[in-house]
């Protein structure tokens, strides 16, 4: 026989959840409850059961045995099934080693506990279909976690704390977060336990101060209250605050970032001159949203970061950076880019020190490059120079090109004459003045003839190679790449 709440429905506790669920739309929907045994998830499921029949409410729970209580789990384990059976809830129980994950990553306790749970949830919310996972985080816990942020050094997103209702992507798995009673106090949740004569059971642990969070809760809370008695409910109140500020600021983002942001296979790009015109905190914000993109989250992305990079795209450019999950950052001239690292952004293959002879006329692969060149004779119809990201293609004086131009890079002490220019430069100077990126310089094909450099390819042509009124055979040369970058 399922265990019913005595008068529930007449509690504080119930009412809030009522008022949680239907604003949230969460109505008719499947439920999977973290349950830990402990009176916060104890009162959750016990009261959500009250309300199952009212809501159209399917409830699940999950129970998570994390290694680090092998004296009590037993009894934990078998408590929880029995208090799941009573209010004839299925159950999921899955027992992890959070202390193996902790030694091999190097994680304190509480972020490998952290781990692994969400780990669990995602994977049963995804197995059971659930619409969402509801967490017993209360009041409490919200105060904590403005503090503990606040102790970290955090901005908006830190000081808004925790949602009625979040997402997450955990390896690849969508999350749904609903946390019904972050305004319900401790005590209102004992309060709960005690009406309904629940005996939930007591995890020694937090009692424990080697623990950041037990820190916070069993000495600087008490300091604080005794400044304010209702410290809690105050630094609720400001997470609040900063969500409503953080949440308009993330409209803002999304207004700008269709022409602010690019994605593509290599990672995200920024462009600078857009950002500029950005109010800090939106581009503080934009620069989140740019990590999320490329990455899949925000994990380990504090706000040192994001204050480097915000310095870094009003910078030199060449300048780059690590960001947590193995990504850089780096800027170009125009374009700030996000991407693994390893990873090329470059649309050059790299070519390393080969260099070969071109086949005039005809067509050659070589360098990650299919190179044709055709006299105009040859040639159908003209094309628009660079048709595409992939191609490029410009056209010679071919008497002025000679019967063996070559393609290398670029070597120590190369001058280049651009198309426009009296005289030679360094094409060290050309590169920096075509604000062509540092890394990619040495990727750059050069068309070369009888010493002299015909084309900087992508980017100029030489005047002295280029089609005059006088000249009497054009000599069209294309660029395709043919490898992945």
């Amino acid at each position: 026989m399922s265990q019913t709440p005595a008068n529930s429905n007449d509690t504080v506790l119930v009412g809030k959840l009522q008022s949680s669920i239907a604003s949230n739309g969460f109505t008719d929907s499947l439920i999977l409850v973290a349950f830990s045994g402990g009176p916060d998830s104890t009162a959750l499921l016990h009261s959500l059961c009250s309300l199952r029949d009212d809501f159209g409410l399917e409830l699940r729970a999950a129970y998570l045995d994390h290694g680090l209580r092998p004296d009590s789990s037993e009894a934990d384990v078998e408590f929880a099934k029995t208090f799941a059976a009573s209010l004839e809830v299925s159950l999921m129980i899955e027992r992890a080693d959070a202390n193996a994950l902790r030694a091999k990553y190097g994680l304190s306790v509480e972020d490998a506990a952290r781990r692994v749970r969400y780990d669990f949830l995602s994977r049963t919310a995804a197995a059971t279909g659930a619409d969402c996972v509801a967490l017993g985080h209360t009041l409490d816990d919200q105060a904590e976690t403005v503090l503990l942020h606040t102790l970290r050094g955090t901005g908006l997103d830190g000081l808004s704390a925790m949602k009625e209702v979040s997402s997450r992507n955990i390896g690849g798995r969508p999350l749904t977060l609903f946390r019904p009673m972050l305004s319900i106090s401790k005590s209102e949740v004992l309060d709960y336990c005690t009406e309904n004569r629940l005996t939930p059971r007591l995890d020694e642990s937090n009692l424990s101060t080697m623990f950041t969070r037990n820190r916070v809760r069993l000495d600087l809370m008490p300091k604080l209250a005794e400044y304010n008695p209702s410290i809690q409910r105050a630094l609720a109140r400001l997470a609040r605050s900063a969500s409503l500020d953080s949440d308009f600021i993330r409209a803002e983002v999304e207004k700008v970032a269709d022409d602010t942001i690019s994605a593509d296979s290599c990672g995200v790009s920024i462009e600078r001159e857009g950002f500029a015109q950005l109010h800090p905190a939106v581009g503080h914000r934009l620069l989140r949203y740019a990590v999320q993109l490329a990455k899949g989250d925000t994990n380990d992305l504090e706000y040192e970061h994001i204050s480097r990079m915000f310095d870094m795209m009003s910078g030199p450019a060449g300048k780059v950076m690590a960001l947590p999950g193995g990504l850089r950052f780096d800027v170009d001239y125009s374009l700030a880019h996000i991407r693994s690292v390893g990873t090329s952004d470059s649309r050059l293959p790299e070519m390393g020190s080969q260099q070969f002879t071109l086949k005039v006329p005809g067509t050659i692969v070589e360098g990650g490059w299919k190179i044709s060149a055709l006299f105009n004779e040859d040639i159908r119809e003209f094309r628009q120079a660079n048709e595409s990201e992939l191609s490029f293609l410009e056209r010679f004086d071919a008497n002025a090109l000679g019967n063996a131009p070559i393609v290398r890079t670029r070597r120590a002490g190369d001058t280049f004459q651009p198309l426009g220019m009296a005289g030679e430069k360094k094409l060290k100077n050309f590169m920096i003045d075509a604000h062509i990126p540092r890394r990619w310089r040495d990727r750059v094909p050069l068309v070369e003839s009888e010493g002299r450099i015909a084309w900087v390819v992508g980017w100029r042509i030489a005047d002295w190679a280029k089609v005059e009124a006088g000249t009497r055979r054009v000599l069209e040369i294309r660029f395709d790449r043919t490898s992945e970058l």
